[in-house]
């Protein structure tokens, strides 16, 4: 019972402190505007050793013992029917995107059928992501369009990420590669190639999940939309559902299988004090519910950014873009019924973007990106802990002291998220209606700037005197 809580209690500080450490380390970076060079090279190391060595602490030592996370319960032995020829849905149930399972393969049959190759597959999805991130960020710098001390300070931010950390290189997740596609399809949308781009982000769908949905606002923000290259775009994506729905039966399933599921971390669990609702929000009219708290209040937004954008304040950017993804994805974690906190990796390079845009005021937006996932991390160990209870009104009830105090613990962890979340849907959205030339010249010049033009006004002076 003793080692019980001592691990519990490791699982929920060690999030926590992580997150303090990544504040520390973004301040530590941000400070050292006179080593551009250097910073480049510090965020290289970080990266490097943050995913290689967690890997190989995962592969060697650890893996063995993780016995109930999403990748243990449901990829490996979905893996293993798609090796032995069985049919997704029709032979066993498969409740992800067409191509995902198939696209985790080689690395799992590399590293012998083991979590490892799962995990390697994760950090394969986001290394992907980043190079279009910083392929996509080069181009935009030679532009003139961005800056690249918003590029590394977003990524001072996103690197030592605890839920990106814990999620993706540690368990495995696929969430990360929802994020691969959009930034694919954002180079591609920035770099001119609309047809690619919009293909290829219409494809999370088939080779992510049904979630991908949530970045095509921001893909319209990026640029114009055109109608004809839209439509040719989406025919990929149409044609491998086509198929998938000839070989499964069923390619609505997926969506079954998720009504009425309730997350951790969620509004509506957070309902679960005071009544069991479970079987309100798996039918109508409740189901409806969630639906509406989050299409009103994204509409709402939507309409906003269209008038800004009517009245010429703004203008299609990749700013806007990366500000849509994150109001976009905020509201669906703050209102959707299934929002574990194994989706938070999908959110946080579009967030840490966002709370460092140089368009805000401050940068306190970065706490809240942190904490948003360092409480992920640490609540979805406590609800585990917890056995995954329905409605937390049953925990609440029960005569064990720790039970109800892990349950009060938890609680606290939801309604930071709520607030974190709500807050950060704010910033996205003034990151999308803010103008991103007046962004850029909030960027403060670095030290070898401020002398070249100390010293111009200094010949000035001598030249009039």
């Amino acid at each position: 019972m003793l080692l019980n809580s001592l691990t519990l209690s490791a699982r929920v500080a060690t999030p926590l402190a992580v997150s303090a450490l990544a504040y520390l380390f973004w301040r530590y970076v941000r400070r050292r505007v006179d080593f551009q060079g250097r910073k480049d090279a510090l965020l290289l190391v970080a990266y490097a050793v943050t995913r290689l060595g967690i890997w190989l602490l995962f592969a060697v030592y650890m893996q063995h013992y993780v016995t109930s996370s999403d990748p243990r319960l449901f990829y490996t032995p979905q893996l293993e029917h798609f090796l032995a020829g069985d049919v997704p849905i029709r032979d066993f149930y498969y409740p992800y995107a067409p191509l995902l399972m198939p696209s985790m393969l080689l690395p799992y049959i590399l590293l012998g059928h083991s979590l490892a190759g799962i995990s390697l597959f994760a950090i394969i999805a986001e290394g992907i992501t980043l190079v279009f991130f910083l392929k996509l960020t080069f181009l935009l710098e030679q532009r003139g369009e961005i800056s690249h001390a918003w590029v590394t300070d977003a990524l001072a931010v996103y690197l030592l990420n605890p839920a990106t950390l814990y999620w993706t290189v540690f368990q495995g997740y696929h969430s990360i590669v929802q994020t691969a596609y959009f930034m694919a399809a954002l180079y591609f949308l920035l770099l001119g190639h609309r047809t690619i781009g919009y293909a290829i982000g219409f494809y999370g769908i088939a080779g992510a999940k049904l979630l991908a949905v949530l970045d095509w606002p921001a893909l319209m923000a990026a640029g114009r939309p055109a109608l004809a290259k839209l439509i040719w775009g989406a025919i990929p994506v149409l044609v491998t559902y086509g198929v998938y729905q000839l070989i499964t039966g069923d390619i609505f399933f997926p969506i079954r299988y998720h009504i009425g599921y309730t997350g951790e971390g969620t509004i509506w669990y957070l309902t679960t004090l005071f009544a069991d609702l479970h079987s309100f929000y798996s039918a109508f009219p409740g189901n409806l519910v969630p639906i509406f708290s989050f299409g009103i209040p994204f509409l709402l937004g939507f309409v906003f950014w269209l008038k800004y954008l009517q009245r010429g304040v703004i203008s299609f950017s990749f700013q806007a873009a990366v500000g849509v993804s994150t109001f976009t994805m905020s509201l669906f974690f703050l209102c959707s019924l299934y929002a574990g906190s194994y989706y938070i990796p999908m959110l946080m390079l579009p967030a840490c973007l966002v709370v460092t845009c140089p368009g805000l005021p401050n940068r306190q937006g970065v706490w809240l990106v942190l904490l948003i996932s360092g409480v992920g991390v640490a609540g979805d160990a406590i609800w585990v802990s917890l056995g995954q209870p329905a409605a937390l009104i049953n925990v609440l009830s029960s005569t064990s002291f720790s039970d109800r105090f892990l349950t009060s613990s938890l609680v606290v962890t939801i309604i930071v998220r709520i607030i974190c979340f709500a807050r950060l849907a704010y910033l996205g959205f003034s990151v999308a209606t803010t103008n991103p030339l007046h962004s850029q010249t909030l960027v403060l010049p670095s030290q070898e700037n401020r002398k070249q033009m100390s010293d111009a006004i200094s010949e000035r002076i001598r030249a009039v005197s």
